[in-house]
């Protein structure tokens, strides 16, 4: 029986894909000769370019020799109900995927794939530890008619006449966006200017400044090396002729420009990653396209959707705006790289979100919000507040002396801050779900239904006397917690949610 649709047959990529893996290849020297580089530019008296570098860029050569001639050794075509890439010269492999194991067809366009009107397709299953493979290069008619067919089980694909796109028929059900009588998408978000300044003015500036102080210790000896100065040195000599007041004094005036400098540094990283964000209603769930120079394309099936689970800083709360995130069993990469979510959105389209993923939310007859023990508070307490005071105390003793006493006004702000904590917590079941919220600075919160959970632990942990236990609700895309609950509660949830499961015939993915 011939199968009827372009795909049955070996396929290549696009021809555009040379330039890629050609580009793959050049990114690879980088990482491996960036110091050599750098060192050769800083530094013309030294000469790294001795006769190992020329056996290495040999090396390189014929790699980039074999990654030609496995572009035109690369073939994709689907059959009996597989996925199935060809690829390799001298070492031949061959990768069978069932169409119902595909999790995620994902598109990615720089700006090189938008000059030739192409894009990269990564294609992933729920039991892979990455990506199950990329494609480099296609056209964006072909990658979009891929993913309609990988995404189709072959129960969906029987019984009807084909649908016809460019003179060739497609399996029944399958739809593309180019093909408007058939495509049932509708737009529910797109980030104006103001709205990804808003994003970009609340995002974890903290995080960027450590990424950039870890950046700079983690090439500070090449660079000391390539420049002739030693860092080391040049630290001990100041703290050596600096008193305390002093140096509190350099920290409190540089602290200002570095934090502004990530502030600069976030603010650019999330224009180029959100640029131009449209959020999509589609016929099986969501998508998500993003970016400016790298444009992500991420696709969110309904039925994979584990959980919606929502957050909001102090700045977002002030936007009113929140981040929204969507876990889908996918592998660990995908989860990981390539999260399904919008960094910032209003509440229409967070309620649009739930009632999608969960459309009798507002019909069912919720329990009383509960809470967790207050001894939540005590543990809040003893890892933010005493533990950091002595740390902070002890480093800095030596440079402040008594001024180091001032971290001991930081007892206070925690034991507030802990008691709130605790006062934050609060969930809820229904017959069908869970919903729960927690956090002051960072408050959080997440909806689950019960046919979605794979697992359920109960554990007692350094709690063992109190009576007190986690409980912990494992899905296919992560977990969701409820510390601090008396152990009877716990295992009498724990109970209900395994009872709903085993009598709920909804797949969970």
């Amino acid at each position: 029986m011939t199968e009827n649709h372009p795909f049955s047959q070996p396929t290549r990529q696009s021809s555009a894909a040379i330039i890629f893996i050609l580009g793959g290849v050049l990114k690879m020297l980088f990482k491996q000769l960036w110091a050599v580089i750098a060192l050769f530019l800083f530094n013309r008296k030294s000469q790294y370019f001795d006769g190992y570098s020329l056996v290495f860029l040999g090396l390189a050569g014929v790699s980039a020799f074999m990654s030609l001639l496995n572009y035109f050794r690369l073939v994709f075509y689907i059959k009996d109900g597989e996925l199935v890439l060809e690829k390799g010269v001298i070492r031949k492999s061959k990768i069978n995927v069932p169409l119902d194991r595909v999790q995620t067809v994902n598109f990615r366009q720089n700006i090189l794939h938008q000059m030739f009107k192409v894009v990269a397709v990564d294609i992933d299953t729920a039991g892979s530890a990455g990506k199950e493979f990329s494609l480099h290069a296609l056209s964006r008619a072909d990658a979009e008619l891929l993913r309609e067919v990988v995404s189709r089980n072959s129960s969906a694909m029987v019984g009807a006449q084909p649908v016809m796109l460019d003179g060739q028929a497609l399996p029944h059900g399958i739809e593309v966006e180019n093909n408007p009588a058939a495509s049932k998408q509708s737009e529910i978000f797109r980030l104006a200017p103001l709205d990804l300044l808003k994003i970009g003015v609340s995002q974890n500036h903290l995080r960027t400044a450590g990424i950039l102080v870890a950046f700079f210790f983690s090439f500070a000896d090449d660079l000391a090396e390539g420049i002739g100065v030693n860092w080391e040195k040049k630290m001990q000599w100041w703290l050596g002729t600096t008193n305390g007041p002093e140096i509190l004094l350099s920290l409190l005036t540089v602290a200002p420009v570095f934090l502004f400098a990530s502030f600069i540094v976030t603010l650019i990283r999330t224009v180029l990653q959100y640029y131009d964000l449209r959020f999509w209603r589609t016929e099986r769930g969501f998508k998500i396209v993003s970016g400016l120079f790298t444009r992500q394309e991420v696709s969110a099936v309904l039925s994979k959707i584990q959980y919606v689970q929502w957050s909001s800083s102090p700045l977002m709360r002030w936007f009113r705006m929140m981040k929204v995130r969507l876990p889908q069993a996918a592998s660990v990469e995908v989860r990981g790289k390539l999260v399904v979510g919008l960094p910032g959105c209003y509440e229409p389209q967070l309620t649009a979100v739930r009632a999608a993923y969960f459309p009798d939310e507002n019909d069912q007859i919720w329990a009383q919000p509960k809470g967790v023990d207050a001894r939540i508070a005590w543990v809040q307490f003893l890892k933010y507040g005493p533990l950091p005071v002595l740390v902070l105390m002890e480093i800095t003793w030596d440079w402040l002396g008594f001024w180091a006493l001032l971290w001991l006004g930081w007892l206070a702000v925690a034991a507030w801050l802990a008691r709130r904590y605790h006062q934050s917590w609060h969930w809820a079941t229904s017959e069908e779900g869970l919903r729960a919220s927690w956090g002051v600075l960072q408050k959080n919160a997440v909806l689950l239904q019960w046919h979605k959970v794979q697992a359920v632990d109960v554990r007692r942990g350094f709690f063992r006397n109190s009576g007190l236990a986690r409980l912990t609700l494992y899905t296919a895309a992560g977990a969701v917690s409820l510390p601090f609950l008396p152990l009877a509660l716990a295992n009498s949830v724990r109970d209900f949610v395994l009872y709903k499961v085993e009598t709920d015939m909804r797949e969970w993915m």
